[in-house]
């Protein structure tokens, strides 16, 4: 209502000022002053004193000037728009409450409901894979790794994909564990290769530097200086590769590998027939899930809908040839690889 405080200051300013002169018609003028004036227009001016105003059809200028000031005082102190959605807001909220209320005390029904039912709940497809919880593959290394200091979660998992991407490569051991952890630690190849052949040293021939065998370790991996991180992650790297490798050969023709998952454990066993070409692989997994044999141009593949045995089988099999190993766990996007190598 007060938009405008300067417009009702200028109001009581005119209503508070004498009334000017051109704003007086003549006669009231010829009334005041008397000059000019004759004794029959003064009489005339008296008698026009008596007369109703009503008969008169001329308006007084200063009314006129009064209605006009009024008219710019309401149109400048009227609602604006921009108080509407203050009201509008409090109807809305007064009424979704209202809606609330009834809503909660008369819940709506179906249009083929008379009165209130409680339906029971949808029965569970068994089909559907069990959630498998993070860290699947991880927890083998979190729990059975041979490691001097415990490595951090991240630091696992990524020495796992990185282990996985290299076992499959024709490359020395050595070139191996630089590849798989130098992502942890890149730039620093050079000192990762002095350091990897520090870790490979047999203990018979230089006890003294293996690093197996060293004392005064960290008492965590965060503590550690990054020379240490670099010779715990190499240590580790090489213990990856290493399950993560099958060799058979005609003379061990058996190789078995057990991994720890959270859902149990998941073992292999591949058998090697030299006589007859042929690799076998025999798996119990511990969820739904399937193994894939390939190498060269043939593939295999078995898989169930929950835990139990399954197997593989390749023939026309090539000794040296490296073979892969794919266990896929239902729910998983990363799988687990092996390599197999038949001598």
């Amino acid at each position: 209502m007060n938009k405008d405080p300067e417009a009702i200051k200028h109001l009581l300013a005119w209503l508070l000022q004498e009334p000017s002169l051109s704003a007086m018609n003549p006669s009231e003028m010829n009334v005041s002053h008397g000059v000019g004036s004759d004794p029959s227009g003064s009489l005339d001016a008296q008698s026009s004193n008596h007369l109703d105003p009503l008969d008169s059809e001329d308006i007084d200028p200063t009314l006129e000037i009064l209605s006009e000031s009024s008219r710019r005082l309401f149109e400048q102190t009227s609602f604006e728009l921009g108080d509407i959605p203050v009201v509008q807001d409090r109807f809305h909220a007064l009424l979704k409450r209202r809606l609330q209320s009834e809503i909660e005390q008369n819940p709506p029904l179906f249009p083929w409901e008379s009165e209130l039912c409680d339906y029971a709940a949808e029965p569970v497809d068994l089909a559907t894979p069990a959630l498998v919880p993070t860290g699947f593959w991880e927890a083998q290394l979190k729990d059975r790794l041979n490691s001097p200091v415990a490595l951090p979660e991240g630091v696992l998992a990524t020495l796992l994909s990185q282990c996985q991407a290299v076992v499959q490569l024709s490359l020395r051991e050595g070139a191996k564990l630089v590849q798989a952890v130098e992502m942890l630690f890149p730039g620093e190849a050079r000192t990762l290769n002095q350091l990897a052949g520090l870790v490979l040293a047999p203990p018979t021939r230089s006890e003294s530097m293996t690093l197996v065998n060293q004392t005064g370790l960290p008492k965590s991996y965060e503590a550690a200086t990054q020379p240490q991180q670099m010779a715990l992650s190499l240590l580790a790297a090489r213990e990856i590769l290493s399950l993560l490798t099958l060799d058979v050969s005609a003379s061990q023709p058996t190789a078995t590998r057990q991994w720890l998952t959270p859902m149990g454990v998941l073992t292999l066993t591949t058998t090697y027939q030299a006589d007859m070409e042929q690799i076998r692989i025999q798996g119990q997994l511990p969820c739904q899930g399937s193994l894939t044999l390939q190498g060269g141009d043939a593939q295999a593949t078995a898989q169930r809908s929950s835990e139990g045995r399954l197997g593989v089988e390749l023939f026309d099999i090539t000794p040296g040839q490296t073979y892969t190993l794919t266990i896929n766990a239902a729910g998983l996007t990363q799988p687990l690889l092996f390599a197999i190598h038949p001598h």
